[in-house]
Parts: C-alpha cells; structure tokens; sequence
C-alpha cells in the first residue's frame, strides 16, 4: 500500500468504523480485516499504479455501498470478493466490476423498495449456488462473481420488483421500516448470527468468502440445508431478513 495515493489509503481507513465488530465466519479469526489490511495482503508488491488505484477506490466504493446499504449486516467477510475485485483485469475492468456490485447493493438494500437486510446470501454465495444448480451444464464454470451471474441478479431484482408492485403474496409491499424475508425462518440478527456460524462449522455455507480462493461450491442444495438447520436450531419465523 505503500504506493498508493494517501487520499485513497486514508479513505480506507475512514471506512473501518462503518464495519461495526466485523464479524467473520472464519474458524481461524474473530473479525474480518478491515479494508485497509484487506488490501495491503492483495496489492503487495504487485500491479502498476493505475491498477493499484483502480483497485483501491473499487474496493472503497464496493465496502462504502455494503455499509450504507445493509447498515445491519453482521460478517464482512470479503477476501473472495476483493481478490474477484482484484483479478477482473485492467482498470476499467476493475472499475466496471465495483460498478456492478454497487448498483445490486443499492438496489436490493435497505433504501430499494426490496429492503433485504443482509448481503450474506450475495456475499457467501446462497444465491449463486441456487441459480448454478438449476441448470449446472451451463453454469457451472460461472464463479460467484463473474458477469453474467451478475447480470442474473440485475434481471432477478427486475423480476422482483415487479412482484412488489403486485402486491404478491411472497414478496409484498412492506410497511414502515420493516425487512424482507421471504424465508421460514427468523433472520433477526441474533438469530442469523447463530444459524450462520452453526453452518459454517458444519462446512455448509457455498462461498468461503473469508478464503482468498473462496472455494466456491454449488453442488448441494445449501438453502435447503440451511432451512433444515435453522429448524434444528428452533429459530422462530420472523419478518426481517
């Protein structure tokens, strides 16, 4: 980090605050790294200046939008995706991938009219795992973050949004400041605490966002083992996600 501009490291910095007690889902560390040591293990040693930068204010602007629009999210886990972030290629490349996981932030957070209350099934790879295992020939060589699961989730929020103008019955409109669930089971943050951890030391979460390798995986049905571990666990249904 040592090249960097000091305007880009000490907006870093000012990001670390907006990251609560950073819970990490890893067995080998209490709390995610914050941003700044995020980067520092990623860059060392490595890329030009123009890809330095372009890392580090993607990296800024994809910690910023989680933390202003899942202001409740519990683990900041993001080593896979920094390394995603980091591996997209040239600049624009970089830019054009923190530009993409912005705008799902803002779109399916806690200001969109979807009002989801964690990124956790973005971030640890729920969503994606589902989607690959319903057509597997032709998506199993698609990462978690790759561009067109991306544009998946662009299309999804779509659909979604559209089910929420209807009034549907699993994804209606939402009264005052409440979150969306349309899950069986409670996702209250003590709650989602628990069942996450429990799954986590039973190796059932899809994308060890804590690994740099991320170890994504999508070959079992990880939102049905979680139902069936939050039923295990006795965590009533609640109205929040």
């Amino acid at each position: 980090m040592r090249r960097l501009e000091n305007t880009l490291r000490s907006r870093l910095e000012r990001l670390e605050p907006l990251l609560g007690a950073r819970a990490s889902l890893a067995p080998d560390r209490a709390r995610a790294p914050t941003p700044c040591e995020l980067a520092e293990q990623l860059t060392t040693d490595q890329g030009d200046e123009a890809r330095l930068r372009a890392f580090t204010q993607g990296l800024c602007d994809i910690v910023e939008a989680l933390a202003e629009d899942f202001p409740d999210n519990i683990f900041w886990d993001l080593d896979y995706p920094a390394r995603c972030l980091w591996e997209a290629g040239a600049p624009h490349d970089m830019e054009a991938f923190a530009r993409r996981v912005v705008a799902l932030c803002r779109g399916f957070g806690a200001r969109s009219a979807l009002r989801f209350r964690y990124a956790h099934d973005f971030v640890f790879g729920y969503d994606w795992a589902r989607w690959v295992m319903r057509e597997p020939e032709q998506r199993a060589a698609i990462r978690p973050f790759d561009a067109t699961f991306l544009d998946y989730l662009e299309g999804r929020r779509q659909e979604l949004l559209a089910l929420v103008a209807s009034n549907d019955a699993k994804y209606s409109r939402l009264q005052g400041a409440e979150f969306r669930n349309p899950f069986g089971f409670s996702r209250e943050p003590d709650e989602e605490t628990r069942l996450h951890q429990t799954l986590a030391r039973e190796d059932l979460i899809p994308v060890k966002a804590w690994r740099l390798d991320g170890d994504p995986r999508w070959h079992l049905p990880f939102g049905d083992l979680r139902t069936e571990a939050a039923l295990r666990l006795g965590l009533s249904r609640g109205r929040t996600s």
